[in-house]
């Protein structure tokens, strides 16, 4: 049932990535501020930036570039990265919008925040780190500064944690980005102490 329930969520991310470029960005405010000039946009007040299930909000945002098919955005304060798969938060993000599709989101935050939409019966994914990275289009998390990670209560710490979304795969000090050492920690389900032997009784003790 599990392979089933993945292969289905995959097939519709794949579905969702080919019509993708077919969905227009929408993009609304409580007020803006547009400087023809400078190709810049400024926006306050429940700012949010969709397309298709994937959205960005915040209280407030500034967007350059020669067009709004390709430009970058800031966001700043209560930042919620939203999509099909996945939700970030962070005081802090940037985002790039190219041949008018939304294909990266940077999060910074103290810490910045990662939880992946769990699949029925499925563990808690989650993350901490100063900065996640998410490319949107691959379904690709990386993770740097102070990084927790945490997959059913398992945790693991390190530089640099790259996640794959999509077919749950992590590196964690991917070789060539980071001299520091893996850190794991496995906890029992059951809540149970494993080094915690059985105290035994008395009667066991006396061989009756």
């Amino acid at each position: 049932m599990r392979g089933l329930l993945v292969a289905l969520v995959l097939a519709a991310s794949a579905a969702h990535a080919l019509q993708l470029s077919n969905e227009e960005v929408a993009v609304d405010a409580d007020d803006g501020e547009f400087d023809l000039r400078k190709s810049e946009t400024r926006l306050r007040g429940n700012v949010r930036v969709t397309q298709g299930p994937m959205s960005i909000t915040s209280e407030e945002a500034v967007g350059s570039g020669e067009s709004n098919e390709n430009s970058k955005w800031t966001f700043s304060r209560s930042v919620q990265v939203k999509t099909r798969e996945a939700d970030m938060r962070s005081n802090t993000a940037t985002a790039a919008i190219v041949n008018g599709q939304l294909t990266r989101a940077t999060v910074k935050g103290t810490p910045a925040t990662f939880e992946q939409h769990p699949i029925a019966g499925e563990q808690l994914i989650e993350g901490r780190a100063g900065e996640i990275e998410y490319d949107l289009t691959k379904g690709i998390v990386r993770m740097t500064n102070d990084v927790w990670f945490s997959y059913g209560g398992n945790e693991f710490r390190g530089d640099v944690v790259v996640y794959n979304v999509r077919d749950e795969k992590v590196l964690v000090n991917p070789t060539g980005e980071s001299n520091g050492r893996v850190n794991i920690r496995i906890r029992p389900r059951n809540g149970v102490n494993p080094q915690a032997a059985p105290t035994p009784s008395s009667t066991s003790e006396n061989g009756s």
